[in-house]
């Protein structure tokens, strides 16, 4: 017997020290990419800079003061062309990225494409497109022709796509004109935004807070006002957790209102977790904009993905005067938000109600159940796949959570999750997300049906079109506290585990920033938001805990608000961002 074990720890000695020389020669192949990708960044920087220096300095802050409006309007009139556009816009993203390191890479080839627009434009039958001339920024994996996906994982780096996705030929058709790509959380299953390759982005109003994930490189740029309008992508709040974190306002549409042939996800084959692309801009109006614009053209999507069905802009849902039936909630019954983001909420119901539409409270039904389909859907395979990928890659020290959820087998985790119930009951609900089998992953897909269905019978019960809660539990954390308050995240997955269309936006901080026009001002976290978090915050266990200590010290930070609806009623979504973004700034345009 003594032989045996004495055989099984020299097995186990000797695969551990293989382990360890093959990681070490897989970090040292991949410190030299990093080190060499960085050189790039800062090359491909100067050449940005060397184009926007081509634009008189003047002419060039005329049109960075421009809002979404009036340079589309400018465009469309001639009066600003769409190199001068692009040019001023690299400017500002070399300003963004510098405060926020929100950029990973500049698409030269931006003012190329502007340059032929500009020709275009010359000929008399040449009829503008409705988004003509407008620079946009993308996430970092949407995929690009000739650009890196990498979704912060440094051995994907210089594997540039070969084609641009459906929708970036979309987009370009409709006028738009990409010209740069932005920062996300290697794996894009965090909502903060760091990674090994490109570093760590910070909050465009406080460098020590995160600006969310994991769309998080697009809301530092469009919160530091590198960009106007940039698209993200969001399988449980990357679009809009950055919206809320950094004054901004974006939408995630349902997932079958937008093609994906050819796109590429954080997970593969996860099919009832549904992620999306969303729009991320400055306010409500330039997303309603830019979405009429896609959506009235949604055949060009649809005849090239037979799986996106040609459901058009319904301007009948936007424009409607009928008064809504809104379900409110503050409080999922699985995390209570800190008190700032209940606020918004209750005052964005008192606008509502001021408007004429009837407000009640809703209940997000078994919360808990919730937690484990999101996570056990999310990570089909055990979490096999992220693994894979974290061990032939190096690890970001930001998702130190999602590494351990992924290395430790299901079943340890299940039997941990016992005593840990008695002593941390969340966190022993928890660790019993994970799938063991097959047969468990195809009880999670029957229960995430059955969970839509009631979901949606309770909200016909009420007759409500749409529901208005908090897009977070807290304002922006620091840089390292998504990764340990990962169940945090329940405000927004929800929404992705149902596949509702779901859209956030927040203030941005007057006493550190001066508004952009149009911005809607939901409200900043105050003092008394801070005195009521230090003195009835509950600190009952270890999450609560963090919550706590990471948002005091926030005072002025945004604070945003988040509307769903079922699939295909975004324009009821959008509809109701925009009457709060009207009663709180007076703006009226369309």
């Amino acid at each position: 017997m003594l032989f045996y074990v004495v055989l099984l720890l020299l097995g186990a000695g000797a695969y551990y020290y293989h382990f360890r020389i093959n990681r070490k020669k897989i970090i040292e192949r991949l410190e030299k990419v990093v080190q060499r990708k960085r050189d790039d960044l800062l090359k491909n920087i100067d050449e940005a800079r060397r184009i926007s220096d081509k634009l008189d300095s003047k002419r060039r802050d005329y049109i960075g003061n421009l809002d979404f409006e009036q340079l589309k309007e400018e465009l469309q009139k001639g009066s600003v062309t769409c190199v001068e556009a692009v040019r001023t816009y690299f400017h500002k993203a070399i300003l963004a990225h510098e405060k926020t390191n929100a950029v990973t890479c500049f698409i030269l080839e931006a003012e190329q494409q502007a340059e032929e627009l500009d020709e275009k434009a010359k000929l008399a039958s040449f009829v503008k497109p409705p988004m003509f001339g407008i620079p946009l920024s993308l996430k970092e994996c949407l995929k690009v022709k000739g650009y890196d996906t990498t979704r912060g994982f440094v051995q994907d780096a210089y594997r540039p796509s070969t084609e641009d996705s459906i929708q970036i030929e979309h987009y370009k058709k409709l006028g738009l004109i990409p010209f740069c790509q932005t920062n996300v959380p290697q794996s894009l299953l965090s909502y903060n935004c760091s990674n090994p390759l490109f570093g760590t982005t910070t909050n465009p109003f406080d460098s020590t807070r995160t600006c969310g994930g994991s769309s998080g490189g697009e809301g530092a740029l469009i919160g530091a006002k590198g960009s106007l309008i940039g698209i993200g992508t969001d399988v449980g709040g990357s679009v809009r957790i950055p919206c809320h974190f950094t004054g901004i306002a974006g939408i995630k549409p349902s997932k079958m209102r937008f093609a994906h042939r050819g796109g590429g996800t954080s997970v593969p084959g996860k099919p009832l977790v549904d992620a999306n692309e969303g729009i991320m801009a400055q306010n409500v109006t330039s997303n309603v904009e830019l979405l009429r614009s896609v959506w009235v053209d949604i055949d060009f999507q649809s005849d090239r993905d037979p799986y996106c069905p040609p459901v058009h802009w319904n301007e009948s849902l936007y424009s409607s005067e009928k008064k809504l039936r809104i379900g409110y909630y503050i409080d999922d019954g699985w995390f209570t938000p800190t008190p700032a983001l209940q606020r918004a909420v209750l005052e964005s119901k008192k606008h509502l109600e001021n408007a004429g539409h009837t407000v009640i409270p809703f209940h997000p039904p078994r919360l808990t159940d919730v937690i484990q389909l999101y996570f056990r859907a999310l990570f089909l395979d055990g979490g096999q796949f992220i693994l894979n990928k974290l061990m032939n890659d190096i690890i970001e020290p930001t998702i130190t959570f999602q590494r351990t959820l992924c290395t430790v087998p299901a079943w340890i985790q299940r039997l941990l999750s016992y005593p840990v119930s008695l002593v941390f009951p969340r966190l022993g609900m928890f660790m019993k997300s994970l799938t063991r089998n097959t047969f468990e992953l195809r009880e999670a897909y029957a229960a995430i049906e059955a969970y839509r269905e009631e979901y949606v019978s309770l909200m016909l019960k009420d007759d409500l079109d749409v529901i208005l809660c908090p897009p977070s539990i807290m304002p922006a954390p620091q840089h390292d506290v998504p990764s340990k308050l990962l169940c945090g995240a329940s405000y927004t997955f929800i929404y992705n585990l149902l596949d509702f269309g779901a859209g956030s936006f927040s203030n941005r901080p007057s006493k550190t920033v001066k508004p952009f026009p149009g911005v809607v001002p939901v409200t900043t976290v105050n003092k008394s938001d801070e005195e009521k978090l230090i003195n009835e915050y509950p600190e009952t266990d270890k999450w609560y805990q963090i919550t706590k200590k990471a948002t005091i010290g926030s005072i002025g930070m945004p604070i945003g608000v988040q509307v769903a609806a079922p699939p295909f009623r975004e324009e009821t979504v959008l509809r109701t961002m925009r009457e709060i973004e009207i009663a709180v700034t007076g703006k009226l345009e369309k």
